[in-house]
């Protein structure tokens, strides 16, 4: 298998976190196999299933070494005291069928403990959550998985790993934030000499098209909104309708090092 020496100027640290047996070593393998050999990085490691490294190249970004480990839950290794984490994003992967929830929540706050060895809690840090074996039976629906595990309202996929279905997409949500919280962090440690990084969105793994972005966003409308006492869509004059407050949560990792991001509100209206 052709592999290549680890020579990227910059390394982003990606863990998959998460209870035994939920999918982590299935989601290192199906990267793996998607990598071209061009971009297989040697690994000094004893369990190849548990460790692996790929380059990037993330446009004028620069190059990276990508380093994707993952570990259960229970069995993080001990933290020697002024020691740094070993890694800069997390992915935290769970099982889906209703018969392995309480394991979820048990990894969660294994999590929460392990972050705070470091002073760290996950609104801190880029965190991304899978909803893995989604193609199981007795399968809880993502809502309720979201309402116990994902109370921050974090990045959230569903995931079948075994299948492939759901691991690119998770792992270019974290990719995307890891590296952006990385720049921003090398700017606000450098302000005279780091140039601006952005945000993006989306960079590309090895095997993607490096053409030109393509923006899947949802259009937003190019209308104003109404103004008062004109009549909404449908109904009663929007002025007369009570205001509706929907507290937000954003983790600041998802923004740019300037602070703005892009946020899409997408609702739906129900009768009630």
């Amino acid at each position: 298998m052709p592999t290549t020496t680890a020579t990227s100027t910059a390394v982003c640290r990606i863990l998959y976190y998460g209870p035994a047996n939920c999918g982590k070593r299935a989601n290192l393998a199906q990267i793996q196999a998607s990598l071209p050999p061009e971009h297989r990085l040697v690994m000094a490691t004893s369990d190849p299933s548990r460790e692996i490294a790929f380059s990037l190249r993330n446009g004028d970004k620069g190059d990276w070494q990508v380093i994707v480990q993952c570990m259960d839950a229970g069995q993080e290794p001990p933290v020697a005291s002024g020691s740094r984490p070993s890694f800069d994003g997390v992915v935290f992967v769970c099982d889906s069928r209703v018969d392995r929830l309480d394991e979820s929540l048990s990894a969660m706050e294994a999590l929460k403990a392990y972050l705070d060895l470091w002073r760290l809690d996950i609104m801190s840090l880029p965190m991304v959550l899978q909803y893995n074996r989604r193609d199981g039976e007795s399968v809880l629906a993502v809502d309720k998985l979201e309402s116990l595990l994902n109370p921050w309202g974090l990045l959230a996929y569903p995931a079948a790993a075994a299948a492939g279905e759901g691991v690119r997409e998770t792992l270019k949500a974290a990719l995307s934030l890891t590296i952006s919280h990385l720049l921003q962090s090398q700017s606000a440690a450098s302000p005279e000499t780091a140039s601006e990084p952005g945000f993006d969105p989306g960079p590309p793994v090895p095997g993607d098209s490096y053409g030109p972005a393509v923006d899947h966003s949802p259009p937003i409308p190019s209308s104003a909104p109404a103004a008062s006492g004109a009549a909404a869509p449908g109904g009663s004059p929007a002025a007369g309708n009570a205001a509706l407050v929907i507290p937000v949560t954003v983790p600041r990792s998802a923004l740019g090092p300037d602070g703005k991001g892009r946020i899409i509100l997408e609702v739906h209206v129900v009768d009630g």
